[in-house]
């Protein structure tokens, strides 16, 4: 039944000018981004491994924005349409519904990498790090994709508003990409460091510049970045089935979970 869902949601949601308008921004700004990299004199002076990396954190910060937006209303909207009472005396059970709505924003997330491959290819031309640089931005942009839509669906059935779940959800984004912004001299304090430690966006961004500026490219070497990303995952997944069990308890849905 999820892929009933899913394509559903593919159908109603991805294939839409809205979505389409997403990725064409998308692609405007990674234009832009690569463009300005390789042609502007004064970014024209970093070594090419740095651009490579400031690109990866524009393609990484654009899929979350755009993927957060999405999520916030997938399933919201389902309640604010007054639709999902009808789906849910279907024999639809929760776990297919969350399964495919999480399965659509993953489709735009994968529709957002493939549209930002042609850009991570010509950049890196000239490099032995196009390989390494498309695989990790596909493993650590989907390790943080997963757990943040996760926390969004758990979220929504908190709140059920697309407003309230959109303002939530921006500030938590917001609030993961604050050690991004932190200077080499703040991140030297204990509680930036610890801060910095366990938030998924600064290990992905730490992780991506490990790959690409300092060149060590095996997981293994990397683990110390991909592990943090696994336990958001876990803590996310744990926080969207409290949420989905509180929302059955409140009787608008079965008990078959």
């Amino acid at each position: 039944m999820f892929i009933v869902v899913w394509l559903k949601e593919i159908r109603a949601e991805i294939c839409t000018w809205k979505s389409m308008l997403w990725l064409v921004i998308a692609s405007l700004l990674f234009s832009l981004t690569s463009y300005l990299l390789l042609t502007d004199k004064e970014l024209s002076l970093l070594d090419q491994t740095e651009l490579l990396w400031l690109l990866s954190k524009i393609i990484i910060g654009t899929a979350f924005l755009i993927v957060t937006i999405d999520a916030s209303s997938i399933i919201t909207s389902e309640f604010e349409k007054q639709t999902a009472e009808s789906l849910f005396l279907s024999p639809l059970r929760l776990k297919d519904f969350i399964l495919g709505k999480l399965m659509a924003s993953l489709t735009l997330w994968l529709s957002i990498l493939v549209v930002a491959t042609p850009y991570i290819l010509a950049t890196s031309s000239g490099t032995h790090l196009a390989p390494a640089f498309l695989g990790y931005v596909a493993l650590l942009g989907t390790l943080g994709t997963i757990p943040l839509i996760m926390l969004i669906f758990g979220i929504s059935f908190i709140f059920r508003s697309v407003k309230s779940t959109l303002s939530t959800s921006l500030v938590i984004l917001l609030f993961f990409s604050i050690p991004a912004l932190f200077s080499s001299t703040l991140k030297n304090n204990a509680v930036a460091q610890t801060y910095a430690r366990i938030d998924p966006v600064d290990n992905i961004f730490a992780s991506l510049d490990n790959v690409l500026v300092d060149y060590q490219l095996s997981l293994a070497q990397n683990w110390q970045f991909v592990w943090p990303l696994l336990i958001f995952c876990a803590v996310s997944c744990l926080f969207m089935f409290m949420a989905a069990r509180r929302f059955q308890r409140r009787g608008l849905v079965g008990s078959d979970w």
